[in-house]
């Protein structure tokens, strides 16, 4: 997040952007920012705690969550057909669950339980940014928001001790990859995210997010190979849910089609 935060003032100064806001909207945008934190807090400890497969699966709910948080915020109609593929996401992730082997693996419960509270906060942030966006520029809002996560997630990871200044090294490999994660994995496309919010709604962009388990599994079994195997149910489920937020997506386009005719 540091370096993400670091990309952007570079870009912003280069820019010659005016970076001053006012107090109201400083707060809502660190605000924002320590649920991001919290978000990635939760997704990378599901990681650690089961494995890139399982976390990502169970953070493809964020779209679920979106439809329900955009009904809070916007105050829409709820609509039957997300309803309908919620359900198969249910259906999708009791199947997954059911196959895991939690006796051999008792930190899957934790993973399952944090990569849910990640979507959950994906998909409040998000609908949070699609309203932010409107008024402010998405370069200040990234910028804000990744500054207040940075320092809520390195006070955080200085008072459980998982951060020791002393012991804080890294070889020229290790920060190359970080580099990458922060510059274009982080800072680029967090601003592209939310920069998309002024043309499209929250659930579509999360949509889009939700395809990441189909390659990012894919990518996963390549790297880390026999410890990314999964059972066929586990594969079956992946399916189910990603299968259900690609049929919401087609629901929206076929309403959208209607309207125009």
């Amino acid at each position: 997040m540091l370096i993400a935060w670091a990309t952007l003032l570079i870009y912003l100064l280069v820019k010659r952007k005016r970076i001053i806001v006012s107090k109201n909207t400083l707060f809502k945008l660190l605000g924002n920012g320590v649920l991001i934190a919290f978000h990635w807090y939760c997704f990378f400890e599901a990681i650690a705690l089961s494995n890139v497969s399982i976390a990502l699966v169970f953070m493809s709910t964020t779209a679920f969550f979106t439809s329900f948080v955009e009904w809070v915020v916007y105050r829409k109609v709820i609509d039957f057909k997300e309803l309908f593929t919620g359900v198969l996401v249910i259906i999708g992730v009791s199947i997954i669950v059911n196959d895991l082997n939690f006796e051999n693996h008792p930190d899957y419960f934790k993973a399952i339980f944090l990569a849910l509270i990640s979507a959950f906060l994906a998909a409040f942030f998000s609908v949070i940014n699609s309203v932010l966006v409107k008024e402010n520029d998405s370069a200040i809002i990234s910028f804000y928001e990744l500054m207040g996560g940075f320092w809520v997630i390195s006070i955080l990871f200085y008072l459980n001790g998982d951060i020791v200044l002393e012991q804080l090294s890294l070889n020229s490999n290790q920060l190359f990859w970080l580099m990458v994660l922060g510059i274009i994995c982080t800072s680029f496309a967090f601003l592209l995210g939310v920069y998309v919010m002024k043309f499209i709604k929250p659930y579509t962009v999360n949509l889009s997010v939700n395809l990441e388990p189909i390659y990012a599994i894919i990518f996963a079994l390549l790297i880390f190979k026999n410890s990314e195997v999964m059972s066929l149910n586990f594969y079956l489920g992946s399916m189910i849910v990603v299968g259900s937020i690609l049929l919401n997506a087609l629901f929206k386009k076929t309403k959208k089609q209607q309207k125009v005719a």
